[in-house]
């Protein structure tokens, strides 16, 4: 007889387990409000988040401040990787204001300094709160602290509110003797931001890279990550994406953005292509220049030794091609794209139209070839192909 309690566990035990497990605390949030996102997957060392695309550790958590209703998903960060878990957060504008928020503990460090010396404000409030610290005018998470360097005898006020209500609070630090000399100070609005490739392929890790001075704090999108002002990480764009940072301080803040292009699979000729007129003609207004000379270079290639033929135009513009290929017509398939390079060394190419046996054949080819070409393309020679 087959006891009914082991058997439930051997079929608990027999269904397969999520990839990942997720939490998202809270689920649903008044606009402006942040959420945290915690997520394990014991099989996979790198996720990949989006939107976004950030690269992080398979066990991690990143706070999240979403502007609408967002479902995040987890995928694994290799090239192809599958979706491993997914999770929403609700955005509700009339969300329930629940307690308004109130400030238990403000306290400094000190209350005494020299000119320069640090000095750190905690506190901890109660309700859904988010915080504003004058003079500066920064916004902080409800239980936080914070390190300043008062050159003179300061009130810091905190301003805790929440969409139920809110209070304030003021601690004074004062600041003995005199400033001889004016000390710097680090503004978060002084920052670095930049990516180590802004053209990619889909599916290639590009590393954002970012320096702020002073205590900042950031928030990087797509995504709505908030991250250290002296950072950095991994993300895997599906298509061309903008990112911005945006930083802020005790002294201010500002936003920088940069763009990650990613370049559409690049479709490179065969000889296959090269047997059907037609199909190395269709393309030709449609290549870009990479591809044009690789097509050039394999008709060249395959040309008898002591072939000649016909030079139209040397352009650096690879807006020439489709020029070129307008004025050729039907003859579309009898041009080359070759390389050209000057004696100064400046690369450039030479559009040329066909390939012939001598120099004769060739300027009989120029007298009957399309109206259109001849009279685009008017000093076109004869010139060697090898």
């Amino acid at each position: 007889m087959i006891h009914p309690l082991p058997l439930a566990w051997a079929i608990l035990l027999l269904q397969p387990q999520p990839p990942c497990t997720l939490t998202l605390e809270p689920r649903e949030v008044r606009p402006g409000d942040s959420t945290l996102l915690t997520w394990t997957c014991p099989q996979v060392p790198l996720v990949r988040l989006e939107p976004g695309g950030m690269v992080l550790p398979g066990k991690h958590q990143v706070t999240l401040r979403p502007a609408y209703t967002t479902t995040y998903r987890i995928f694994d960060a290799r090239l192809g990787g599958q979706e491993l878990g997914q999770t929403e957060v609700r955005v509700i504008p009339g969300l329930a204001l629940g307690e308004p928020a109130r400030i238990c503990t403000f306290d400094a460090s000190t209350r005494a300094v020299l000119p320069g010396e640090p000095v750190v404000l905690k506190w901890e409030c109660a309700g859904s709160a988010k915080v504003r610290l004058e003079p500066g005018g920064l916004e902080l998470d409800g239980k936080s602290e914070v390190t300043v360097t008062p050159l003179e005898s300061t009130r810091y006020t905190i301003t805790a509110n929440n969409a139920a209500g809110g209070q304030s609070r003021t601690v004074e630090v004062s600041v003995l003797g005199r400033v001889t000399a004016a000390l710097p100070t680090a503004s978060a609005t002084v920052c670095t931001f930049e990516a180590s490739r802004t053209v990619v392929k889909p599916g290639e890790q590009v590393d954002l890279k970012w320096l702020c001075q002073g205590n900042a704090k950031v928030r990087l999108e797509p995504g709505g990550l908030e991250l250290d002002g002296q950072s950095s990480i991994a993300v895997v764009p599906e298509r061309t994406t903008v990112y911005t940072l945006s930083v802020s301080n005790l002294l201010g803040g500002s936003s920088r953005s940069l763009e990650v292009r990613v370049e559409a699979p690049r479709r490179v000729l065969t000889e296959k292509d090269l047997l059907d007129p037609e199909e190395a003609l269709k393309p030709l207004d449609r290549m870009d220049l990479p591809e044009a000379l690789h097509r050039g270079e394999t008709l060249r290639e395959a040309a008898p030794e002591g072939s000649w033929t016909l030079r139209l135009v040397v352009s650096g513009r690879a807006l020439g091609l489709k020029q070129v290929a307008r004025a050729a017509g039907s003859r579309g398939a009898d041009i080359l794209i070759l390389p050209y390079l000057r004696k100064d060394g400046f690369r450039l190419w030479q559009a040329c139209f066909g390939v012939y046996a001598s120099r004769a054949l060739a300027a009989r080819a120029w007298a009957k070839a399309p109206e259109t070409l001849r009279s685009t393309f008017k000093d076109a020679f004869p010139q060697r192909l090898h």
